[in-house]
């Protein structure tokens, strides 16, 4: 049946159709009417850009543009750069030839769009010139996604100034999160919002620190800054987003460290022995949690009864880290007929063990090191995929994860692990707990952003996290109205 536009609204509001839903649907058909209207005026705008900018500038204008979009980083352009979407309007307008010169105060030398417009603006189509003059003028900025409605568009709010408006944008909306953020250039035209430029990915919350640093310079100059003084610090976003970019994409092997503080390097030390039962008896004080029998229960043993090979691990009471902790292993030692090896994770675990068994065991014959770096091990585990030992282990991780009890227990762990963080120094805070970060404008924007990104993984992850407990932490952190 078809609504009169004074019938009642089918949404339930009370109010009349053409006041409700009508209105919303027919300003939506005139925006989408209007953002169609836009495409098909900048139909190969692109192309007509890149070849005024060859025969204006020079063949080398785009090089010379990639180094000032880079930062100089040394990384040599391609048409297959994940930058493309933004390098190619930001070069189009907003880069000018003299960009990386100081700003001396006299006039500077117009970008592609300008020059292209001051020629060809005449004879332009109405809507195109409209488009070109906001492109020329709208400011790059990072944007938080407030909403999405996927295959269509998302509302997004400038970090630095606070304003909000719909964009419409349909491909990206279809993998865009509340929470996550986008860098890029947003036009305006009449009551329609596109996405000039942006990033080829998203920006997770977690990454918005840096982001809120530049902010509150901005704003001891202006609050909230203007366009203008966003393109001023144009450069500086440009370093943020080359910054974010390489942690995501390209990040520094981690540096670990053991429980002890030590720098891991695994180290396999071997020696010749002349009996299997007198290593065992030398070294088997050495697993202070565990009897001789119960040590030998695991052991392997020839016909004759005598021994062949056993494991065990080297322990010490307590953990420097952990004070929870009884015991710290310290290395795993292997006997097997007439060679023992001890595999530790360090150097300094690796001369302690030297000594001891120069004390324990004199006559045992040092023979070599197999020393291995972490990160050594972890580029050949990522470069040989994963063995079917570990696909094994992983399913039957899966499987074991998957169990109610198993489950309920993971859900009781991470509800404690949540209640204590707000109480937790995060270098994320620059050193604050949430409680104290929240205290401040920034802080609580930053700690809302941790929450967002708390929740983006759990719904990504194979165990998400329930709901209710972070429901719990923004209530803590007063944050229950955002």
């Amino acid at each position: 049946m078809k609504l009169g536009r004074n019938d009642p609204c089918a949404c339930g509001s009370g109010k009349k159709y053409k006041q409700c839903c009508l209105r919303t649907q027919e300003t939506s058909l005139t925006e989408d009417f209007l953002w169609h209207q836009i495409r098909q005026a900048i139909k190969g705008l692109p192309e007509k850009l890149l070849k005024f900018s060859q025969n204006h500038w020079g063949s080398d204008a785009l090089l010379e543009a990639w180094g000032d979009f880079t930062l100089w980083s040394e990384e040599d352009f391609s048409p297959d750069t994940p930058h493309m979407q933004l390098f190619m309007p930001w070069f189009f307008f907003n880069w000018h030839p003299d960009y990386s010169i100081p700003d001396t105060g006299n006039p500077r030398k117009k970008t592609t769009g300008e020059a292209f417009f001051d020629k060809h603006g005449q004879q332009l189509d109405p809507l195109l010139k409209r488009y070109i003059e906001q492109c020329c003028i709208a400011p790059f900025s990072f944007f938080d996604i407030v909403s999405v409605r996927p295959g269509d568009g998302f509302v997004l709010r400038d970090i630095f100034t606070g304003e909000e408006c719909y964009a419409t944008e349909h491909s990206a909306s279809v993998h865009a999160t509340a929470g996550q953020i986008v860098f890029g250039k947003l036009v305006k035209i009449g009551h329609v919002a596109i996405l000039e430029a942006s990033a080829a990915f998203f920006i997770p919350p977690i990454k918005k620190f840096t982001i809120l640093e530049l902010r509150k310079e901005l704003c001891a100059l202006e609050d909230p800054p203007s366009h203008d003084l966003l393109g001023k610090y144009e450069h500086e976003m440009l370093a943020i987003y080359q910054l974010i970019y390489e942690r995501l994409f390209n990040p520094p092997m981690p540096s670990l460290r053991n429980t002890d503080g030590d720098a891991m390097i695994f180290q396999k030390l071997v020696y010749d022995i002349q009996s299997p039962q007198a290593a065992f008896t030398a070294l088997k004080q050495l697993c202070i949690d565990s009897t001789e029998d119960e040590l030998l229960q695991e052991a392997e043993f020839d016909a004759a009864g005598e021994l062949l090979r056993i494991e065990f691990p080297w322990l010490k009471k307590g953990n420097a880290k952990n004070k929870s902790w009884d015991n710290t292993i310290l290395g795993n030692i292997k006997i097997k007929e007439h060679q023992l090896t001890v595999e530790v994770n360090s150097d300094k675990r690796a001369q302690q063990f030297q000594k001891l068994i120069k004390k324990l065991l004199p006559e045992a014959h040092y023979k070599t090191s197999v020393i291995e770096s972490p990160q050594a091990m972890l580029a050949q585990m990522q470069g040989e995929g994963e063995s079917a030992q570990a696909k094994q282990r992983r399913e039957e991780r899966e499987e074991l994860n998957n169990r109610p009890e198993v489950q309920e227990k993971i859900a009781e762990f991470m509800r404690e692990h949540y209640r204590k963080w707000p109480t937790e120094k995060l270098p994320a805070l620059g050193g604050k707990a949430p409680l104290q970060a929240v205290k401040t404008k920034d802080g609580r924007e930053m700690v809302e952003a941790l929450l967002r990104d708390f929740e983006l993984r759990s719904a990504n992850s194979n165990l998400p996290v329930d709901q209710s407990i972070f429901d719990e932490l923004r209530e803590r952190l007063g944050l229950t109205g955002h």
